[in-house]
C-alpha cells in the first residue's frame, strides 16, 4: 500500500492523470515511462516561443524541396498570434495529413540531417508544435502542390518577443554576412535561415500582402502568361484537381470577388473583409519583396530587396509595418476618445429613457493595436 500511495504522490506531482503512461513501478516513486509518454514531455520542451514554430515549419519546407515560402501573420489583440504558413513544396498526400501530427511520423527515413539549429528527421516537429498551440491544420495540400498550414497560437503559453518590427542589421565583414542588433524576433529569425538557405525566397507579411504578393509573382513570370479565369469556385476547384497547380498559384486564377473570398476560406484559412478581398482583385496592395539578402557578385554592397542599405552595406535600424498590425488604435488621443465616449453616453442616456436605463460612472476604454474597446457601465433609472 505504501508503493501505492508513493506512486499516487508521485502521479499528482508529474500531473499524470493516470498509470496508462506508465511502463513499470520501480518502487521507492520510480517509475518508468512508457515512450509515448517521454516523448510527449519531451515535445512539450522543444518550443518555447512564436519564433521556434517559424523554425521548424522553416526546416520543414525546406526539406520539401520549397522555393517561396509565405508567412502571413496577424496579431489579435496582443493576446494571440495567427500564422499563414505557405510553401510550394512537395506537398502532402491526403491521407497522411492527419498522421503528420503524431509523434515519429517522418518522411526523412535516409536523410534525416543535421543543422545549425539541431538534427532534423526524427518526426518531432510538427509534433511537438501541436502540443504546445491552440491549432494547427492544413488547409490544403496534395501531393507535389505545396501545403497551407495554419497555426493559432496563444501567447500567453507560447510566448513571442516584443517587437516583432524591428529589422536587424545586415554587415559584411572579411568576405562574411554576420547579422547585429535587433532581438530575435520573427524577421530575424527568417533572414538568419534565409542566409543558410539562399536558394529558397521568403515573404514575410499581413494575409492580405501574401494573396497579393502570389498574384504579382505570377503576373511578373513571362513563362504563365496565359492563366485562365473562373468566375465559379466550382469550375476552379475542378481546375485544380485536376492540373499540376502549387497552392502559391491558385490566388492568380480569379478576378471575382466572391471566388477570391473562398479562395481566403477554403484554401488558407484567411478571414479576410470583403474590402480587403477587393484591394486584392484591384491591386492596391503593393507586392511584399522577398527577405532575401545576397552578396552581388564583385561587389562589396549587399543585394538587400527587404530594406535600403547605407553606404556601408547595414540595414538601417527601421520598421517592418504588417497592415494588421500597423496599431491604429494608437493614433487617437485620449481627448478624442473621451470625445466618442460622451457621444456614445448622450446617445445610450437618450434611447435609455424609454427602457428606463442610464449610464453609470465607470467608463473605461482600452487601446490595442487596431481595436479600441469601450465599457460603458449601465443602471437602471430612477
Amino acid at each position: 500500500m505504501q508503493n501505492n500511495s508513493n506512486l499516487k504522490n508521485f502521479l499528482s506531482e508529474l500531473n499524470i492523470k493516470d498509470s496508462l503512461n506508465i511502463e513499470e513501478d520501480l518502487g521507492d516513486g520510480y517509475v518508468r515511462l512508457k515512450i509515448s509518454e517521454a516523448e510527449r514531455r519531451q515535445a512539450l520542451q522543444d518550443i518555447n516561443s512564436v519564433e521556434d514554430i517559424i523554425v521548424e515549419m522553416l526546416r520543414n519546407s525546406r526539406d520539401a524541396g520549397s522555393r517561396n515560402i509565405f508567412i502571413g501573420t496577424k496579431k489579435i489583440e496582443d493576446k494571440r498570434r495567427k500564422i499563414y504558413f505557405i510553401d510550394d513544396g512537395s506537398g502532402i498526400p491526403p491521407h497522411l495529413q492527419n498522421l503528420i501530427f503524431e509523434s515519429r511520423v517522418t518522411s526523412k527515413l535516409e536523410n534525416g540531417k543535421k543543422d545549425p539549429y539541431g538534427f532534423h528527421g526524427r518526426g518531432m516537429a510538427l509534433f511537438s508544435i501541436k502540443l504546445n498551440v491552440d491549432d494547427i491544420r492544413i488547409i490544403f495540400s496534395e501531393k507535389s502542390k505545396g501545403a497551407s498550414f495554419y497555426i493559432d497560437i496563444d501567447l500567453s503559453k507560447i510566448p513571442e518577443k516584443k517587437d516583432q518590427s524591428l529589422m536587424p542589421q545586415i554587415i559584411k565583414t572579411d568576405g562574411n554576412l554576420n547579422i547585429i542588433g535587433g532581438v530575435n524576433n520573427i524577421i530575424k529569425t527568417i533572414i538568419e535561415f534565409q542566409l543558410q538557405n539562399r536558394e529558397i525566397n521568403f515573404f514575410l507579411g499581413s494575409p492580405t500582402q501574401t494573396l497579393s504578393t502570389m498574384r504579382e509573382i505570377l503576373r511578373k513570370d513571362g513563362k504563365k502568361n496565359d492563366y485562365p479565369k473562373f468566375d465559379e469556385w466550382e469550375k476552379l476547384s475542378k481546375f485544380i484537381q485536376k492540373n499540376n497547380i502549387k497552392v502559391t498559384e491558385i490566388p492568380i486564377f480569379t478576378d471575382n470577388y466572391t471566388v477570391m473570398e473562398i479562395i481566403s476560406k477554403n484554401i488558407f484559412n484567411m478571414d479576410i473583409s470583403q474590402r480587403g478581398i477587393q484591394r486584392i482583385i484591384y491591386d492596391e496592395i503593393k507586392a511584399l519583396e522577398p527577405l532575401k539578402i545576397d552578396p552581388e557578385s564583385g561587389s562589396e554592397e549587399l543585394k538587400i530587396s527587404s530594406a535600403d542599405k547605407d553606404k556601408g552595406g547595414k540595414i538601417p535600424d527601421k520598421k517592418l509595418i504588417l497592415y494588421d498590425e500597423s496599431k491604429l488604435a494608437s493614433r487617437f488621443k485620449d481627448d478624442e476618445i473621451r470625445c466618442i465616449i460622451k457621444a456614445a453616453e448622450d446617445k445610450i442616456r437618450e434611447l435609455g429613457d424609454k427602457y428606463f436605463v442610464t449610464t453609470g460612472e465607470n467608463i473605461e476604454y482600452k487601446k490595442a493595436n487596431n481595436i479600441i474597446k469601450l465599457s460603458i457601465e449601465l443602471k437602471q433609472k430612477e
